[in-house]
Order: structure tokens, then C-alpha cells, then sequence
């Protein structure tokens, strides 16, 4: 919300600024194509600052929960990305309170862009398992895979931060993470968390 209330509105008011700036400068070609410029780099931050606010917490998550945002998620992936992305849900379907549904949202979120990036992988399937006392997340992809660091590893020298950060955010829900990779063999991600 700060993001959107406070720097986008910051950044309409310069988009405005700049073609106050562009009526006034007249005759002279060079500043006009320059205030274009500007224009232009100010407009394209604005679409910018949108997406990554609303990667953050996409509107869906608050209005319909999590799996409808999950199952838009990997949705979008099969569109934009053209890699297989399949949604399953076991279980009854239900909200989970806020804190949990946007924290399992970002760790999906992460493991989804991880296969994106690095995986090479054909097809990902997401799949969350409801029970009474737990949820149960997993992300599978047919990937390239990789050597998981070690808990000896410093995860800067090992490169992966964003699995360290999965790992928090699961244990901050009392939950835990594990990750099952090797080169060739693809890679499975799975959550566990308490309800």
C-alpha cells in the first residue's frame, strides 16, 4: 500500500511535472526530446513499481485466499513463460489466516521463480494438501536440478539466498522447508506447516 499510495503517486505528480515541462519548452528540440525521454524512463518505473507491489501482495490473495492466487500464479506461468505449470489442491478447500496465506503465497512465489530462472525444466507442478492440522505445499519441476547447499554452506558463497529465505519464512509459521535436488534429477520443494 505504501508503495502504491506513496512512490507511484510520487512518480504520477513527476510524470505531470514533466509534461508541464514539455508544454513549456517551446521551440527547443533538444529539451523537448529530452523531457520525452524523461517521460518515457518515469512512465516505465511507474509500470514497474505496480508490478512489483502487486507481486508482493496481489489483491486476489486478500480477496479470494490463497489457492485461487496460487492457481493464478502458475496460470500466468503457463501463459508468459510457456513451461507446463499445473495447480492441485487436496483436501477441503478453505481460507487460512492472513499471516499464512501470504507466507506460503511468498514461498511459492520464490520456488516458482527459482524453477523459472535457473531450472530449465519443461513443467512445474504446484500442489497444496489441507488437512485438519496442517498444510502441506509442494513445488516439483522436471528441471536441470542442482547441488541444495549444505547447512555448513554460507548461503552468500553457496548463491542461495532465496532458499534461506523459504526456509525462515516456513519456520516462522512453526513449519519447516525441505528442498530434494541433484543435477539432472529436477527439483521438489515442500512446506509443512501447522494449523
Amino acid at each position: 500500500r505504501e508503495l502504491h499510495d506513496d512512490t507511484i503517486q510520487s512518480l504520477v505528480a513527476l510524470s505531470r511535472q514533466l509534461e508541464a515541462l514539455a508544454t513549456s519548452a517551446g521551440s527547443n528540440p533538444d529539451l523537448q526530446r529530452r523531457v520525452a525521454e524523461l517521460q518515457t524512463s518515469t512512465g516505465e518505473i511507474i509500470k514497474r513499481v505496480r508490478r512489483f507491489s502487486q507481486d508482493l501482495r496481489p489483491s486476489i490473495l486478500d480477496d479470494l485466499g490463497l489457492l485461487p492466487t496460487l492457481e493464478e500464479l502458475t496460470s500466468n506461468m503457463d501463459r508468459q513463460d510457456g513451461l507446463r505449470a499445473d495447480f492441485r489442491v487436496k483436501g477441503e478447500e478453505r481460507r487460512l489466516s492472513s499471516e499464512m496465506e501470504l507466507t506460503l503465497f511468498r514461498i511459492a512465489q520464490e520456488a516458482l521463480n527459482n524453477v523459472r530462472k535457473h531450472a530449465d525444466a519443461t513443467h512445474v507442478v504446484t500442489t497444496v494438501e489441507l488437512t485438519d492440522s496442517a498444510v502441506k505445499m509442494t513445488v516439483e519441476d522436471d528441471g536441470k536440478g542442482f547441488h541444495p547447499p549444505t547447512l555448513t554452506d554460507h548461503p552468500t558463497v553457496a548463491g542461495k539466498l532465496g532458499l534461506i529465505g523459504m526456509h525462515e519464512r516456513a519456520r516462522l509459521l512453526g513449519g519447516s522447508l525441505s528442498v530434494t535436488s541433484a543435477p539432472g534429477g529436477g527439483t521438489k520443494v515442500v512446506v509443512n506447516v501447522p494449523v
